[in-house]
């Protein structure tokens, strides 16, 4: 499956490119970090499409457009939790860090997302991250690193299968040129989605495809393998 990153500064621009992108895939990430102005009402309407949301409201640390409060950021997430969105992406290392306030949740509906925009960590590292989630009961998870070489994209493709085994549901490639095909090999690992953007000037991502591009190498992989 495909989610379409749509990442806008207003409403107007928000629904335009979900038309758009409606004609590739019923998924669509909707980065709240872009809009000018967080609205209740224009969110609720949205969610009355036909379509699938992930809720993303990226902190600027972890690649985010722009800079708020944990406070802000922590109302909004509790927020979009209640309504009817298909997934609501909360950083591994902001839920760690506000695990207290952040009870009872509905695990089914988080995606939990680790970040690393300097490298890929060793295999170790990310195993004990992979740990860390089960031990806390996470069921879906993001694991997305900057790959220097070839072989760190292996890396974080293998981490698919191995958090499989414990009983998560894991997104994990590369970003970069480096780790670019493993955005669309990732699927074949059993990622239940990748990212790609409708169009390649909406990139968002080091390495990001554009939602045709990644249609058209996915199915000539597909013809390959079957």
């Amino acid at each position: 499956m495909f989610c379409i990153t749509v990442a806008e500064t207003s409403y107007k621009k928000l629904l335009d490119t979900i038309k758009k992108g409606a004609k590739y895939t019923d998924f669509f990430e909707i980065r709240a970090d872009y809009l000018e102005e967080l609205n209740t009402l224009y969110l609720e309407k949205l969610l009355k499409l036909p379509y699938k949301f992930l809720f993303t409201l990226r902190s600027y640390e972890e690649g985010g457009y722009k800079k708020f409060s944990d406070d802000f950021k922590l109302k909004w997430i509790s927020w979009a939790l209640k309504q009817n969105f298909y997934l609501v992406d909360l950083e591994w290392k902001f839920f760690k860090k506000f695990s207290t306030k952040l009870k009872d949740l509905d695990f089914d509906k988080i995606l939990f997302s680790y970040h690393d925009f300097k490298k890929t960590p060793s295999e170790n590292y990310l195993i004990k991250i992979l740990l860390e989630m089960k031990k806390r009961k996470v069921k879906k998870a993001k694991i997305v690193c900057l790959c220097k070489t070839f072989e760190d994209s292996f890396k974080l493709l293998n981490l698919i299968f191995l958090a499989k085994k414990r009983g998560i549901e894991l997104i994990s490639f590369g970003m970069g040129e480096k780790g670019r095909l493993s955005r669309i090999l990732s699927l074949f690992c059993g990622s239940p989605f990748t990212y790609v953007v409708f169009s390649k000037k909406e990139v968002v991502a080091p390495g990001q495809f554009d939602i045709k591009s990644a249609l058209k190498i996915y199915n000539n992989l597909k013809q390959m393998i079957s």
